[in-house]
Formats: C-alpha cells, sequence, structure tokens
C-alpha cells in the first residue's frame, strides 16, 4: 500500500527494512482508509521513516521494544537539524506522526498501551473511593463522572493540606464554611450544580466517617427562579444572513449547511443532530427520526424538502467507507463523528461570521429561535411540545413567555389618572 503514496522503489526499500519496516504498508492503508490527504499522509509517513532509521542506528530492531523513551531521543535529535517557521511547529509536526504511528501500533498489538499513572494528590484517598461510589452504587453517566472529579476535586485542591486523611476529620464547621463561600465565590461553574455536588460529597463524607459531622447543610442555596429568563431567539433575517455566510461549494461548507438547516427547520439540540444516523433518514416515506434527549421522547418527522436538499447535498461529499453510521462526520482525516460541542461551536462561529451578536449564541439559540416563530404563527402549544420532543407539555410553556402577540391581547389596560 506504500505504492498509494510513493512511486520510486529506492523509497520502498527505505520503508521496508528496521523495526517498523514490517508494519508501514498496512499503516499507509491505515491512513488511506481514514482520508488522509497525500500532503498530511506523505508527511506522517516520512517523519515515521526516519524514526525507523533512528532506531537501526540505535540497534533496535523489534517494534516491541520501542518505547517513549526513543522517541522523545529521536525528537531532541530532529529538532537539532531542524528549524522553526512561521505557523509551523516542527516538534507539534513530528510528535503528531509519532502518535498516529504509536496509536497504529496499539490498536495491531505489537505494543502494548502504555498503563495510566496515578496522579499523587493529598486527597487522592478520598476522591477516587468517592468516583467508584458514583459509578457503581449511583451509576452516574461518564460524563456526569468527569463533572464530579472536576467539581469536588477543585474543592479538595483549594484545602491543600488539610485534604490529608488527618487533617479532614478534625476539619471544623467554621474552617468548611469558610473554604465553600470562597470556592463558591471563586468557581466559574454552574453554581447550582456546584452546590450540589459539594452536598453530595459532604453526604457521602459523614456517612463513610470521613468528617465527624455532616457538613452538606452548610452549602448555601442557589435561589433559581422556574421561568426566571426569557428564552431568546434570532429574527428571520438574522438566519437568513447565518446560512448566507456557509460557503455550500465545499465539502465542510455542505456539511455545516445541512446541520444549519436541519436545526432551524426542526429546533433540534445539538446532541440530536450529533447522533442522527443514516438509519433514521427514510427517503422513501420522506421521514425523519430525532432519538429522545433529556427524558423527552423519540418523535417522527416530515423530512421538509429543503432539510432534504440540504442533506443530499453533503451526502454527495461523504466519505463511503466508514464504519461510522452517524450522518455528520469531519471532513479532514481521522474521519469521526461530530460531537455536541463540535456542533454548537459551529453554530457560533457562523452567528459571528455573519455579524449576529447574542449572548451565549449557539445551537440552543435556534432551537429557542424555532419554538419563538412556531408561536408566532400561532402553532398550538402541544404541536410545539411534540416537535421539540418534550414529554410534558410543562416544559414547552417556558416559550409563551416570549410570545408577544398573545402577551399583547392578554393585557390589561394601564389605569388612567383620575
Amino acid at each position: 500500500m506504500l505504492e498509494f503514496w510513493y512511486r520510486e522503489k529506492r523509497t520502498m526499500v527505505d520503508f521496508r527494512r528496521g523495526p517498523i519496516g514490517p508494519y508501514f504498508d498496512r499503516f499507509a492503508a491505515h491512513l488511506k482508509d481514514r482520508r488522509y490527504s497525500v500532503h498530511a499522509a506523505t508527511e506522517i509517513l516520512g517523519k515515521c521513516c526516519q524514526f525507523n532509521a533512528f532506531l537501526m542506528e540505535n540497534k533496535i530492531m523489534q517494534a516491541s521494544k520501542i518505547s517513549q523513551t526513543d522517541v522523545d531521543s529521536f525528537l531532541e535529535l530532529y529538532l537539532i537539524q531542524t528549524r522553526t517557521a512561521c505557523l509551523y511547529s516542527p516538534r507539534y509536526v513530528a510528535r503528531n506522526a509519532l502518535n498516529r504511528l504509536w496509536d497504529y501500533l496499539i490498536q495491531i498489538k505489537v505494543l502494548q498501551p502504555p498503563k495510566p499513572k496515578p496522579v499523587k494528590t493529598a486527597y487522592r484517598w478520598l476522591l477516587e473511593p468517592y468516583l467508584q461510589h458514583l459509578q457503581e452504587e449511583c451509576e452516574f453517566s461518564k460524563v456526569t463522572m468527569q463533572r464530579a472529579r472536576a467539581q469536588v476535586g477543585s474543592f479538595l485542591e483549594a484545602l491543600r493540606q488539610k485534604a490529608t486523611p488527618n487533617h479532614f476529620k478534625t476539619l471544623s464547621a467554621e474552617a468548611v464554611e469558610g473554604y465553600v463561600k470562597k470556592h463558591l465565590k471563586d468557581s466559574p461553574e454552574n453554581l447550582s450544580a456546584l452546590a450540589a455536588a459539594l452536598r453530595r460529597f459532604f453526604r457521602y463524607c459523614a456517612v463513610h466517617q470521613h468528617t465527624h459531622m455532616d457538613f452538606s447543610g452548610l452549602i448555601p442555596p442557589v435561589r433559581r427562579y422556574r421561568h426566571a429568563s426569557l428564552p431568546k431567539g434570532m429574527e428571520d433575517s438574522a438566519l437568513e444572513r447565518v446560512l448566507g455566510a456557509i460557503d455550500k461549494n465545499t465539502p465542510t461548507g455542505a456539511r455545516d449547511y445541512a446541520i444549519m438547516v436541519l436545526m432551524m427547520a426542526y429546533g433540534l439540540r445539538g446532541v440530536s443532530v450529533a447522533e442522527l444516523l443514516l438509519d433514521d433518514m427514510d427517503w422513501q416515506r420522506s421521514q425523519i427520526r430525532i432519538r429522545a434527549q433529556k427524558g423527552g421522547k423519540e418523535v417522527v418527522l416530515p423530512l421538509m424538502d429543503s432539510v432534504g436538499d440540504a442533506l443530499i447535498g453533503y451526502l454527495r461529499h461523504r466519505v463511503d467507507k466508514t464504519p461510522f453510521r452517524e450522518v455528520f462526520l469531519t471532513v479532514k482525516a481521522p474521519v469521526r463523528p461530530l460531537n455536541s460541542l463540535v456542533i454548537s461551536h459551529l453554530v457560533h462561529e457562523y452567528m459571528r461570521k455573519a455579524g449576529v451578536t447574542m449572548a451565549g449564541g449557539g445551537s440552543r439559540t435556534l432551537r429557542h429561535s424555532w419554538a419563538i416563530r412556531a408561536l408566532a404563527n400561532d402553532s398550538p402549544i402541544k404541536s410545539i411540545a411534540d416537535v421539540l420532543g418534550h414529554r410534558y407539555i410543562d416544559t414547552t410553556f417556558i416559550y409563551a413567555k416570549a410570545d408577544l402577540k398573545t402577551l399583547r391581547d392578554a393585557a390589561m389596560p394601564w389605569p388612567e389618572k383620575g
């Protein structure tokens, strides 16, 4: 498969010797399957060939004997002979190439994946069992576990040496309250979620006798009023400007245009778009299935002509040979599905490019825009709830506050003086 990227026979000879030589053809096929460009693939293969020569010079003739120390030694030698240019980092390029090779050799079981080294902290004795408790007994999801690690870990980090087993049990209520108030004040986190995480943590500490009393009552309540804020949407002219900012003639533009049209047409969440599968589109019946999210319900919607045209325009560019069934994939190698964060970032960037400024602009803005527009066009609240996938209609009533047309009819006349 090296012949796909190179033509000279002596180049093949250089590749097919040494400890990595037997694996280069399969590695080249691996890059081809993942749709790497000629420039990217030959750059990766070239750096790996240089690394292979370095290994031979150091009498390393078995791929299974390669270590990260060898990679670091090669990079030091390589960088001595390489200049850094504007917008070009030789360290990053070389490291990236060797990381691709390293991951592939682990994938085909030539190398063993490195064992993660535990980070030694003063509070590891407490944090790790707590996270294990959340995973096994509370059955938290992976994302929630990551959030809990960050929230509780940052609090324990603030305690410093007082987070050790000997000092933690002697903490007083006054000391804990002081730390908690300072942490809540300085934290950029969602305060309501952070307060809930700390209460859960302190209840665990009390049950397992890591503290001499339950400190969860010291966490001050974070007041949140239901429906206190207005949902923010965009005007139709702003939506058109955002669509106009996308170049549909490129593979990336065709993909992004299909994403934006899909979200504008149905008010979808970013995660719903990210998890949309090829099997969810029924072209014969002109239907599209949207999977349930956040405790909602699955819905099947008619496939609108504008959405179908945008999807077809993108699918012509979509990678054919890929194991992924998700509709929206990265355009550049390595090919993988987009996630909800990437999709929200895309929306934000196209809004910025179109000159549409709005606080917190992202995929949620398009969802709010759809619901507000549907209310303005006299759509029943039940129909809006069904399209949005809300299981309970109460969830949809938040958009009633943005229905200015109906609110004007319901407003009482202002009393006159005298």
